[in-house]
């Protein structure tokens, strides 16, 4: 009897631990990976609320928080959701992990990549202190080489903090967005997933010169470059991409339709007498997510002088309902209240109509038209370097808050 009540006991202490293993943890940090091509791994760690009515949660970078829009659980199956940038995350429960794959979701073919992600079973720290620190902090030149020629419009920022480095590459249509890393014997790579972004930057030190790759989710193939040291960020754009007007006394034309689906024009009474920002822009777009809050603050600040900003969507799909509920998720995240419009999809054939007849040279996602009251264009801002940049996107700040000023005076 006292070995069955033994045994009786074993058993129930297995079955406890087993059925509490079997089960999703509610509230907890994540570790995982995504596997890019090439055996490349883009590490990253999320956070999970699924114990409310409204599961929750967001991906970390450094000290950025990236939120996850939409999160549906079914038993042990769960999904991540971002509509904007037409991407999920399909995983199932293990037992001890979620596993399933990233998808990246277009009308030409959905890429699929293999995700995994643990429970985190301590404090996860990007950096450690005790390594040891490679000379790597500054400012450089990207040197992205091709059969045919060698890409030279793009800079990188790299610094690092106790123990991590940290860094961006700033390409004429804005930066990549914060990634970070750390050092192993005379290799970095720094990472950055968010989601729907899957960027990996491998760096290898040789005689003193750095030089690396480029992964990406979004990439046919990786993009092998060369770092060169340089004492600032600022690359003039070559001139196939400075954007201006074809005709520059002509008023530049928009139209889209709003969030209560009303479809509003340039022409339109309400714009009469108004100085106007208007942003080419998709949700979709990361560089358009850092841009909007600035836009955001200038209309508050600017709005009772008479200027109006206007979003103008070009996004992934055509499909209207979809976009008016892309741009809700992206105006309520953000808190936005000036007007944001769909202008239709990414097609060539619709931004040619719309954009490309009207602009020479555009080429970026976002590109800021500042227009005064008479409607006339006074200057034309292509890409946007979000906050990982520092001082540039404080300098970009200073100068859009400089223009819209002129443009209510």
């Amino acid at each position: 009897m006292k070995n069955r009540g033994l045994l009786f006991l074993f058993l129930s202490v297995f079955l406890i631990g087993y059925g509490c293993q079997r089960s999703i943890p509610d509230r907890t940090m994540w570790d995982g990976i995504v596997e890019l091509p090439d055996g490349i791994t883009v590490p990253f760690r999320m956070n999970l609320e699924l114990s409310g009515k409204r599961p929750s949660g967001y991906f970390l970078v450094g000290d950025e928080k990236n939120p996850i829009p939409e999160i549906s659980r079914n038993g042990d199956s769960l999904t991540l959701g971002f509509s904007e940038y037409s991407a999920e995350i399909r995983a199932v429960w293990n037992g001890s992990q979620l596993v399933g794959h990233y998808l990246r979701i277009r009308s030409d073919g959905t890429k699929s990549l293999h995700f995994t992600a643990s429970p985190e079973m301590k404090s996860s720290n990007q950096g450690d202190p005790s390594l040891p620190s490679l000379q790597i902090s500054g400012n450089y030149q990207v040197l992205f080489q091709a059969q045919d020629k060698v890409d030279t419009t793009t800079a990188a920022k790299l610094w690092t903090k106790d123990g991590a480095i940290y860094g961006t590459f700033i390409a004429p249509d804005g930066d990549y967005g914060l990634l970070v890393g750390k050092p192993s014997g005379t290799r970095i790579q720094l990472s950055r997933f968010t989601g729907w972004q899957a960027i990996a930057i491998v760096l290898e030190q040789d005689a003193g010169m750095w030089s690396g790759t480029f992964y990406a989710a979004s990439n046919a193939k990786p993009r092998p470059f060369i770092l060169q040291s340089r004492a600032d960020l600022n690359i003039p754009p070559p001139p196939s991409m400075r954007t201006g007007m074809k005709n520059p006394k002509a008023e530049f034309a928009f139209s889209g339709v709003s969030l209560s689906g009303e479809t509003l024009r340039d022409s339109d009474e309400r714009f009469k007498g108004k100085a106007l920002i208007v942003d080419i822009m998709g949700t979709w777009c990361h560089n358009c997510l850092d841009e909007s809050p600035v836009l955001q603050r200038l209309q508050e600040q600017f709005g009772k002088d008479g200027l109006e900003v206007v979003g103008l969507s070009f996004e992934i799909s055509d499909d209207p309902a979809l976009a008016r509920k892309n741009l809700q998720l992206y105006k309520n995240r953000l808190g936005l209240t000036y007007t944001l419009l769909f202008s239709g999809s990414l097609d060539d054939e619709n931004v040619k109509k719309q954009i490309h007849s009207q602009l020479n040279n555009f080429f970026a996602y976002p590109t800021t038209i500042f227009i005064d009251k008479n409607h006339q264009v006074q200057a034309i801002h292509s890409g946007f370097k979000g906050p990982g940049t520092g001082d540039e996107f404080q300098g970009q700040i200073r100068e859009f808050e400089e223009l819209a000023r002129k443009l209510v005076q």
